[in-house]
């Protein structure tokens, strides 16, 4: 039975659970070629990058090899080889920031007080709780059959990608890019 002293608990632990249930996880998406038999291919490299847009900040070039060798780990795991020479699938990642707002149309309050002997307390739940604004990036990673030149595979994953961030996030992030990229078949 609850009671009148625990009601307020009850709806404010109500409320916290709501709340956290209101945002959803970010998903992978991914669109791979029907005609294309990507498993048969053996090798990948990199597609020549536009020297015009090669950054000079030692940060940014960091995260640039960080994600390539995410990409370069996660694709040798699912057995392909890298090759610097005519490779069979040629690989380009592109990053876009944006930001996200997110709001919270549900909020709660609670206060108790006192005056004299008497205590009283009330709880206020009411809409338009609030707004945060957050920093996206969404991670996209092509792969083009370099014989036909078709674009095989496209995959993206959105998360928190920036220069700095660390190299399992940047792996988890380009895992979750890659999941649907067909192993190499024997």
């Amino acid at each position: 039975m609850i009671t009148r002293s625990k009601f307020p608990l009850l709806l404010l632990v109500s409320a916290m659970l709501a709340a956290c249930m209101s945002s959803t996880p970010a998903k992978p998406e991914s669109r791979i070629d029907p005609n294309a038999n990507i498993g048969a291919l053996q090798t990948f490299g990199w597609q020549p990058a536009n020297t015009n847009l090669v950054s000079t900040d030692v940060t940014q070039r960091k995260f640039d090899e960080n994600v390539k060798s995410a990409i370069n780990t996660d694709l040798m795991r699912k057995g392909y080889t890298m090759s610097q020479t005519e490779p069979d699938l040629l690989i380009a990642y592109d990053l876009s920031s944006y930001e996200k707002t997110k709001s919270n149309p549900f909020s709660v309050g609670l206060g108790m007080g006192s005056w004299g002997g008497n205590v009283g307390g009330g709880v206020g739940v009411g809409t338009g709780g609030g707004t945060s604004t957050t920093q996206e990036t969404r991670l996209t990673v092509r792969a083009v059959d370099r014989k036909t030149d078709q674009e095989v595979y496209l995959g993206t994953m959105t998360g928190s990608l920036a220069p700095g961030a660390s190299y399992s996030d940047i792996a988890g992030v380009v895992s979750q890019a890659l999941k649907d990229f067909p192993a190499k078949r024997p």
